[in-house]
């Protein structure tokens, strides 16, 4: 079985979901950013201030292509992951891509409630995080929409149940 790589925005699910689906699974669970932390032994906000942007974009893809030596695992994406170097094609030939498609009210709900664990929003005013979702969400809906799968999360938490049954569904029905 190939890798498969949750993707979406943050505040998607990707890292709960992941963790929950590697246990149903019984696959390994990868987290991207925590991968890039541990390589570079430097925290996200850390790698952004020494090499900005676009040397994290760079070691981002570098190491998304490392999870090719992973076999069988659960892998969270970050957020802007799919949107750089060729990444959402690469991944597509080398794994099973699922994208966790939330809307706006959700991605904020669940946002606003973890601003102080994210640097990149937690000096944003309600407003201010609105706002950068919706820009953010038009610039990236283009690479997201292009994964094999897409799970649809819209007002009402999902559980991981369910998630996991679309999953089942969709595996099966690519195997048939």
């Amino acid at each position: 079985m190939k890798n498969i790589y949750l993707l979406g925005f943050m505040g998607s699910g990707k890292s709960f979901y992941g963790k929950y689906l590697s246990k149903k699974f019984n696959l390994k669970f990868l987290d991207l950013d925590e991968f890039i932390e541990t390589t570079l032994n430097l925290s996200i906000p850390q790698i952004f201030n020494s090499i900005g942007e676009k040397g994290f974009r760079e070691n981002e893809a570098n190491l998304l292509r490392k999870t090719i030596d992973f076999n069988q695992n659960i892998i969270s994406c970050g957020g802007g992951t799919p949107c750089f170097h060729d990444n959402m094609k690469w991944i597509k030939d080398h794994g099973i891509s699922i994208y966790l498609k939330t809307s706006e009210e959700l991605l904020f709900k669940r946002l606003n409630y973890q601003k102080e664990g994210r640097p990149l929003i937690s000096s944003m005013s309600d407003d201010e995080l609105k706002q950068f979702i919706s820009i953010k969400i038009t610039e990236r809906e283009k690479f997201y929409e292009q994964a094999d799968y897409t799970y649809l999360q819209w007002q009402d938490e999902n559980s991981p149940v369910e998630l996991e049954k679309y999953i089942e569904d969709k595996l099966q029905r690519s195997r048939s």
